[in-house]
C-alpha cells in the first residue's frame, strides 16, 4: 500500500499485523472486534533528501451519508462526512532520526527509511461529546455513543445489504509533515491510508414495546369461513414474542467469516369455533424472511428509527434502503391432520351450603383436561406440544397448537450487528407467513407477522478483563530494538464539528492541532466504556 507523491518521490506503506509482504497476493482485509489490539507499524521512505517536522499517525472512523433525490437547481447532491473517531498514536523524539536544524527539523534521506511502528485499541465506546446535537430522550445517547460497525465498504467480500448512499469506514491514517514557509498549518509532504473492518461488541437490548399503532405485528387474527356468504367456522389467531438475537461470534482478524448462532421462535396458534362441531384448519406452508433496513440522513437523528410507529414517516432529511433475505420455507404436510391441543372448557360443581367458602367453587376434572404425551412429528420444525383426543366435544373451548421455528442467519451475506448512530442506523425485522386451508374451503389464506429481531457481536472471551487490568494509564517508552510495544492510541477529540477541510478519504488536511489536542501518553478506558455485562 505504498503511496508516491511525484513532487517529492516520498512513500508511506502501512502494514498490519498479519500481513504476509514474502507473497505478491492481495492484502487480506482485517477485521476487529472490540478492545482488540491493532499493531502494525508505517513506512517512510524517500528517493531524495526530505526536510519533514513530524509524522502523524491516526485512528479514525468515518460517516459519510448522501441523498441523490434532491430537487434542481441544486447541482452537487446533499452530503456529509461526520469523522465520529479520532485517535492519535503518539510518537517519542526517538522515532525520529537526529534532528538537523535547529527547530525540530528532521532530514528523511534515501536509503535510511524510518520504520514507526504504531498500536490501537479498539474502544468499546465513543465519547459522549460526539452526539450533541437534539435528542428525544437519554437512551438516543446512548444508542448513539455505541462505536458503529463497519457498512457499505467495497471491501467486504460479500454482501452487506447497504448501498453506496451510506458509508462507515476505519482506518490508519499517516501523513508526513513540513513546516510551511507561508503558512502557520504544517504542508502534508505525504499521506496514506489502510482501510479495515470493525464488528464492535454488543449486548442484547430489552424487547421492543410493541403497541397496538407500532410498525411491527405479533399477533394476527382471521375469521374462517365456510363460504363467501356462509356461516363462521371460527376465529384462528397466530401469535409470538420477540425472539433472542442472532449472535455473530467474534471475526476472525485475518480470515473468511464465521456463521451466526441461530434463534428459536416459537409461534402459538390458537383456533376459537363457533360451534363445537367445527374442527380446526390444516396448516400449510411456513416461510420466514428477514427485512434489513438502513436509514441514513444528511442531518443528525434525534430519534431511534426502529421504535417508529406504523405510517409515521422518517424526518425529512432520512432515507430508507430495505432488503430482504430468505431465511427457511417449509411445506406443511398436505395431507397430515394438523395436531391441535384441546383445551375444555372448566366445570365447576357447586358444594354443599355447609362448606360454603371462598373457595366453594371447585373445577371437577374433564375428560379432556389432561393432555396426551406428546405426539411424534416426522419434521421438528413443525412440531406441537400436545394433541390429545376428546370425545366429549360439546364441552370443547378452543383448541391451540405450538410451532417450533429455528432460524440461522443466511452464509451468503455479511450481517452486520444492529446499531443507531447519528446518521446511520441498521435494524432487522422478521418477516413470517402461515398459509393456512380452512376445512370444506378450497381458497386457503395468509396469516402474516412482522416481528423485531436484534443481530448482536460477540466480544472476545476476557479481552475486557484484561484491558482493564492491565492498566493502560501508563506510558511506556520505546523498548529495545526500537520497538514501541505498549504505545497506546489516545483519544485526543475530534475533528467533527472542528474547521478544516475533508478529503473524499475523510481525513483532515491543512489542520494544526490546538492547544486542547495534546496527546496524552495513554489513555484509560473511561467508566461508561465498562458496561455491566449480563449476568454480572
Amino acid at each position: 500500500m505504498g503511496h508516491i507523491t511525484p513532487t517529492t518521490l516520498q512513500t508511506i506503506d502501512i502494514s498490519l499485523s498479519g500481513d504476509n509482504r514474502s507473497t505478491k497476493t492481495p492484502r487480506p482485509v482485517h477485521t476487529y472486534t472490540t478492545y482488540d489490539d491493532i499493531r502494525g507499524h508505517v513506512d517512510i521512505s524517500a528517493l531524495t533528501p526530505t526536510p519533514f517536522s513530524r509524522v502523524e499517525i491516526f485512528l479514525l472512523g468515518t460517516t459519510r451519508t448522501a441523498h441523490t433525490d434532491h430537487a434542481a437547481p441544486v447541482i452537487a447532491e446533499p452530503h456529509v462526512t461526520h469523522i465520529f473517531l479520532r485517535m492519535a498514536m503518539p510518537l517519542p523524539p526517538s522515532a525520529y532520526p537526529p534532528p538537523s536544524g535547529s527547530n525540530d527539523t528532521y532530514l528523511l534521506n534515501p536509503g535510511s527509511p524510518l520504520h514507526i511502528p504504531f498500536h490501537f485499541v479498539v474502544p468499546a465506546r465513543l465519547l459522549p461529546h460526539d452526539c450533541h446535537h437534539e435528542l428525544s430522550s437519554p437512551s438516543v445517547l446512548e444508542a448513539h455513543t455505541q462505536l458503529p460497525p463497519s457498512l457499505g465498504s467495497f471491501l467486504l467480500p460479500r454482501d452487506d445489504l447497504a448501498f453506496e448512499l451510506a458509508n462507515i469506514s476505519y482506518s490508519i491514517y499517516a501523513k508526513l509533515l513540513a513546516p510551511s514557509p507561508t503558512s502557520k498549518s504544517p504542508k502534508i509532504l505525504s499521506s496514506a491510508i489502510r482501510k479495515f473492518h470493525v464488528v464492535p461488541a454488543s449486548e442484547e437490548a430489552p424487547p421492543l414495546l410493541v403497541l397496538k399503532e407500532s410498525q411491527y405485528v405479533l399477533s394476527k387474527s382471521k375469521t374462517m369461513r365456510k363460504g363467501l356468504f356462509r356461516g363462521k367456522l371460527g376465529t384462528l389467531t397466530l401469535t409470538t414474542t420477540q425472539p433472542r438475537a442472532f449472535s455473530l461470534p467474534p471475526p476472525r482478524t485475518c480470515g473468511p467469516l464465521t456463521l451466526s448462532a441461530p434463534t428459536d421462535l416459537t409461534l402459538t396458534l390458537r383456533f376459537d369455533p363457533t360451534d363445537p362441531s367445527c374442527a380446526p384448519p390444516r396448516l400449510g406452508a411456513l416461510s420466514a424472511w428477514i427485512r434489513a433496513t438502513t436509514v441514513h440522513s444528511i442531518s443528525p437523528a434525534s430519534r431511534i428509527p426502529d421504535q417508529e410507529l406504523q405510517g409515521s414517516p422518517y424526518d425529512a432529511h432520512s432515507r430508507a434502503f430495505k432488503t430482504y433475505v430468505a431465511l427457511m420455507a417449509h411445506d406443511g404436510p398436505a395431507a397430515a391432520a394438523p395436531l391441535w391441543r384441546v383445551v375444555p372448557e372448566p366445570k365447576y360443581a357447586r358444594r354443599d351450603s355447609g362448606y360454603s367458602s371462598a373457595g366453594s367453587l371447585s373445577p371437577s376434572p374433564s375428560p379432556c383436561s389432561s393432555p396426551a404425551p406428546l405426539a411424534p412429528s416426522a419434521d421438528p420444525l413443525v412440531s406441537v406440544s400436545a394433541a390429545s383426543a376428546c370425545d366429549d366435544v360439546d364441552e370443547v373451548h378452543y383448541y391451540t397448537t405450538t410451532i417450533a421455528l429455528p432460524l440461522v442467519l443466511a452464509p451468503s451475506r455479511t450481517w452486520i450487528p444492529t446499531f443507531h448512530s447519528c446518521f446511520v442506523s441498521r435494524f432487522y425485522t422478521l418477516l413470517l407467513e402461515l398459509v393456512v386451508h380452512p376445512p370444506g374451503v378450497t381458497m386457503p389464506f395468509m396469516l402474516s407477522l412482522e416481528v423485531p429481531v436484534q443481530v448482536i457481536g460477540r466480544g472476545r472471551e476476557g479481552r475486557e478483563e484484561a484491558f482493564i487490568a492491565g492498566g493502560r494509564a501508563g506510558y511506556v517508552g520505546m523498548g529495545k530494538g526500537g520497538d514501541m510495544t505498549g504505545l497506546e492510541g489516545v483519544w485526543d477529540g475530534y475533528a467533527s464539528g472542528a474547521g478544516g477541510s475533508v478529503d473524499e478519504d475523510g481525513v483532515w488536511g491543512e489542520q494544526e492541532m490546538g492547544p486542547g489536542d495534546e496527546v496524552l501518553p495513554g489513555y484509560v478506558a473511561p467508566d461508561f466504556a465498562r458496561r455491566r455485562r449480563r449476568g454480572r
